[in-house]
């Protein structure tokens, strides 16, 4: 795989926004003039049931970016925490990759439950109770947009918010950048984090 081009798994639950979360991603990332792919994965899948949901990202222009399964992603999110499984039952991460949970537990446990090392970075952010506080119900896409360009600079918050304008109108588009700016604002475990190409 071209090491330009960077591979997000959304991993959540039937309901939770998972496509549309990926979709915002790839707007974002095209009108700042990126290449990008956003891809579902579609089965025969109902509200409640494991969905994924994938981005390709282009870091250098006139890439031709292979419509091709992500098996090992540099970003994985976990949107449900009832998705907080042993690595083997969860979708493929790189070796030096990233994990960003939504969960109220902390990093360390969070860990010793994957059962990765320390070469793999975890932040979490409690999408869950944002969502709840903001929309009434557990959705947590845009929560998770927020937090992944916090611990994953691949575009600017900015760009994010442009797209949910694009997309969302009147009261939902005012509680989707508020969730935005809350999943940015309440990741925890961010450090400088190295965008591929840098």
């Amino acid at each position: 795989m071209d090491e330009n081009i960077v591979e997000i798994t959304w991993y959540g639950r039937g309901g939770q926004g998972a496509v549309v979360a990926s979709e915002l991603l790839a707007d974002a990332a095209i009108s700042e003039g990126k290449i990008a792919l956003a891809m579902p994965e579609f089965g025969a899948e109902r509200r409640g049931a494991p969905v994924r949901a994938y981005n390709k990202i282009s870091l250098k222009p006139n890439t031709i970016i292979p419509r091709t399964p992500i098996t090992k992603a540099d970003v994985l999110v976990i949107m449900d925490p009832s998705l907080i499984r042993k690595k083997e039952s969860i979708p493929g991460i790189k070796e030096n990759g990233i994990i960003l949970v939504n969960t109220r537990n902390p990093i360390e446990k969070v860990r010793e439950k994957i059962g990765v090392d320390e070469n793999i970075k975890i932040f979490t952010v409690n999408a869950t109770d944002i969502a709840l506080k903001i929309f009434r119900r557990a959705i947590v896409n845009t929560i998770l947009v927020g937090a992944l360009v916090k611990v994953y600079p691949l575009v600017n918050i900015s760009s994010v918010k442009n797209s949910i304008s694009n997309k969302f109108s009147g009261r939902i588009l005012d509680l989707n950048l508020k969730a935005v700016d809350e999943g940015y604002n309440s990741v925890i475990g961010v450090e400088e984090v190295k965008v591929h190409g840098e």
